[in-house]
């Protein structure tokens, strides 16, 4: 998932994100966008994703754009070539993308699989169905992803799935993984901008954990997987529960009681 190319967009309350997923809307009713656009903005706010949304009024100016989405929500009948034509181009062009198909002809279901498409849903779109599928989506491809760092003179590749915690040192911080640990140059915050949200939470002006790894808590610390113990704040207790619960749901994780 990349994050070149994107500007902030109205739609998010909190502007200084990192985008992380990119997402292409096309179909040409403005207002079918729109609504498909708020609902999916909604989406990713609930549940902590980041997403950017392009709209596209046809098939040939998504196949016109230079920019590569992970996840593209297209319309069957639209004016020129129609969204299976457009399927078609894009896998012919190798582009690999998961796609949902949004039609009020859905006679043609069976010929929408020879793309390799995701979902299928008919018009007016169900919404919850539509959340449903977006569930699916990050239950079978995560939202974890490799980050490039600079350590000392070293280039070091990281998959966000393998940080367990991280720990500010004054204008540096430490990343910890489950067996080692880098000393980066770059501050907590920095290297937060780069996370999934939805997986990372700020527990202590100095300790953001990974969700996945940990391993017990209660009103005090988290005990992590890896036997490390971050301090946890109690003005950060409330929220943590909240945001801990909202992504065990989205997994079907059991949550800790702490």
């Amino acid at each position: 998932m990349t994050t070149d190319d994107v500007s902030i967009d109205p739609h998010y309350s909190v502007l200084q994100r990192v985008y992380k997923m990119k997402i292409a809307v096309c179909d040409d009713e403005e207002k079918f966008r729109a609504s498909i656009k708020d609902a999916v903005y909604e989406y990713s706010n609930k549940h902590r994703y980041e997403f950017a949304i392009d709209e596209f009024v046809s098939g040939e100016e998504l196949l016109n754009s230079k920019k590569k989405y992970d996840l593209i929500l297209l319309d069957y009948q639209m004016s020129g070539i129609n969204g299976l034509e457009t399927a078609r181009k894009l896998r012919e062009k190798n582009i690999d993308c998961t796609i949902i198909f949004m039609t009020s002809h859905p006679h043609f279901v069976y010929e929408a699989f020879e793309v390799s498409t995701y979902r299928f849903f008919a018009k007016p779109l169900d919404i919850t169905k539509l959340y449903k599928a977006f569930d699916d989506y990050f239950k079978a491809y995560g939202n974890d992803y490799p980050i490039i760092l600079k350590i000392d003179r070293e280039t070091v590749c990281v998959q966000t799935k393998d940080i367990v915690y991280l720990e500010a040192d004054n204008k540096k911080c430490f990343i910890h993984l489950a067996k080692k640990k880098y000393h980066c140059a770059k501050t907590m915050a920095a290297i937060a901008l780069l996370l999934p949200k939805q997986a990372f939470f700020r527990v202590h002006r100095s300790y953001i954990v990974n969700f996945r790894h940990i391993d017990n808590y209660d009103n005090g610390n988290i005990y992590l997987k890896n036997k490390a113990v971050a301090h946890m704040s109690r003005n950060h207790l409330k929220a943590f529960r909240s945001a801990y619960l909202a992504y065990t749901k989205s997994y079907n994780i059991m949550p800790l009681k702490g």
